[in-house]
């Protein structure tokens, strides 16, 4: 017999709300204010670019990509803590959300452009397989350049704007505060 139970471990209710209550707190960076999780509506479109060559059928997810608000992204996304975000963000100084959003902006023009490309060269078909490759490979390239300065913004808040001790205590103690709202409102909602 094994020393390893395979029985799932079931935690107390007031172990699993703790729980929520954690990951609801940290969707939201305190250093920025933002949350990393949005980025990965990029990510995800530059690994199934880069993968494109090689595995075509993600040319329909790739296709069907449209951009989204960093608040739209957020209202729809069942994780815990998503109000938070939504309210850090309505909360951030506003040259440091600019920034933030000119960056989103750079990345939202690249992936658009890159999806209408691709749609031009799959109709072609293999006889456009090396521009393909070419327009996967410089389109992952420059998003991968631009998520990196976003994925420093939200890392670090490195802002040229600056924002006062108090002003900045009060936007992340209404995070906290949401967060334990959204922790109490998830748990008060029937799950089945």
């Amino acid at each position: 017999m094994s020393k390893f139970s395979t029985t799932p471990v079931r935690m107390h209710d007031d172990e699993a709300s703790r729980a929520t209550e954690e990951r609801a707190r940290a969707l939201v960076n305190p250093a920025s204010g933002l949350a990393n999780d949005y980025l990965n509506i990029f990510n995800e479109l530059v690994m199934l670019v880069e993968q494109l060559p090689d595995i075509p059928e993600f040319a329909d997810d790739i296709l069907a990509w449209r951009p989204r608000s960093y608040v739209d992204y957020f209202a729809a996304s069942p994780l815990p803590g998503n109000r938070s975000a939504i309210d850090a963000y309505a909360n951030l100084d506003a040259r440091f959300r600019k920034e933030f959003e000119e960056t989103v902006g750079e990345l939202d023009r690249i992936a658009t452009g890159c999806v209408a490309g691709l749609r031009r060269l799959l109709k072609k078909g293999d006889a456009e397989r090396d521009a393909l490759i070419a327009q996967c490979e410089k389109t992952s390239s420059s998003m991968r350049d631009i998520l990196s300065r976003a994925q420093n913004l939200i890392d670090h808040g490195s802002s040229k704007a600056e924002e006062d001790a108090q002003r900045r205590a009060d936007r992340l103690l209404a995070v906290r505060i949401q967060a334990i709202k959204d922790v109490e409102d998830f748990h008060s909602r029937p799950r089945f």
